[in-house]
């Protein structure tokens, strides 16, 4: 089962509540909802999903809200692409006008726009937010490079009315909407975002496991930035170290090593005779005083000026 099953499974199952059950519908009926017109039998309307999940849950609001006669049907994918998928149906066979009536959708209309009265509450957006991820809503994996939620769509309205509810005060999820072939789709990218909105749509569960398997990803990604940091400091100490040790050789190859104050050459034979020695390692070695890393370094950039000096002279 794959994450985004596992999170429609979920929503799935949550409590029908009369109040927002019908905010749920306007979101399936307009994303997912086909209409049939029945000559001199009903029309009929049928909702279709690949997800059993979600036409289960369509079939129980649906049977909460209506007295219809609904039905549902399996059928298996065609095409070489659909081999092995299915396709869910819900089909209202009965009084299908008079609940599109009801959600105020008319089916020759251009706009699709679910009217200000399935949204008026904080609940009913959230009941429209969780139906749209149940009809065409996908979200990668926790454990997954990128971080992906999207709701797609056809209807540019739509999609731009599930981008104002998504970024609405009440919960500036910060989505944004991107063109894919011939639908639209309105997407978060970020972990957060995506936890945020699972916690929205009462996918409590799914939330926790997201979040777990997040912060999992964020230490590991943490530890190996960090050891990555160590293994740079320690190429660029190897490399330091290594100048220095080649300056001395020279400076002792044109003899001014003999020449060298007292301070210089201790701190010079000190690298000369420990070649991948620290700085702090070295200021450790020094013997009856105590001498610290920054001054062990300060000494060392007055050999290797002078050792600069001798190399331009040879040039």
């Amino acid at each position: 089962m794959t994450f985004t099953q596992a999170v429609k499974k979920e929503l799935s199952i949550l409590p029908i509540s009369l109040d927002t059950a019908k905010s749920e519908l306007s979101a399936v009926l307009r994303l997912n909802g086909i209409y049939h017109l029945g000559g001199s039998r009903h029309n009929t309307l049928e909702i279709q999903t690949q997800n059993p999940a979600s036409a289960r849950r369509t079939y129980q609001l649906l049977a909460q809200c209506y007295q219809a006669d609904i039905q549902t049907n399996i059928e298996q994918g065609r095409s070489f692409k659909q081999a092995g998928r299915h396709s869910y149906g819900v089909i209202i066979m009965t009084d299908a006008d008079t609940i599109l009536a009801d959600l105020k959708l008319d089916p020759f209309s251009v706009s699709r726009l679910v009217p200000r009265t399935f949204l008026d509450t904080q609940a009913k957006k959230q009941a429209f937010l969780r139906a749209a991820f149940l009809s065409t809503g996908s979200v990668n994996a926790p454990h997954s490079k990128n971080y992906h939620l999207e709701i797609a769509s056809a209807d540019e309205d739509l999609i731009e009315q599930i981008l104002s509810i998504m970024n609405d005060p009440l919960f500036n999820l910060g989505a944004k909407i991107a063109q894919r072939r011939d639908r639209l789709i309105v997407y978060l990218k970020t972990g957060e975002r995506i936890s945020d909105f699972l916690s929205i749509i009462q996918a409590t569960a799914s939330m926790l496991q997201f979040e777990d398997a997040r912060i999992m990803s964020d230490m590991r990604n943490s530890a190996n930035r960090l050891a990555n940091a160590d293994n740079a400091n320690v190429s660029r100490m190897a490399e330091a170290a290594q100048k220095q040790y080649d300056a001395l050789l020279l400076l002792r190859e044109k003899n001014y090593f003999d020449s060298l104050p007292d301070k210089l050459k201790e701190v010079a034979l000190l690298r000369l005779n420990n070649p991948e020695a620290s700085l702090s390692d070295m200021a450790d070695m020094v013997a009856g005083q105590e001498l610290t890393k920054s001054g062990i370094n300060h000494r060392m950039r007055k050999l290797m000026q002078l050792a600069s000096e001798i190399e331009q002279e040879k040039v």
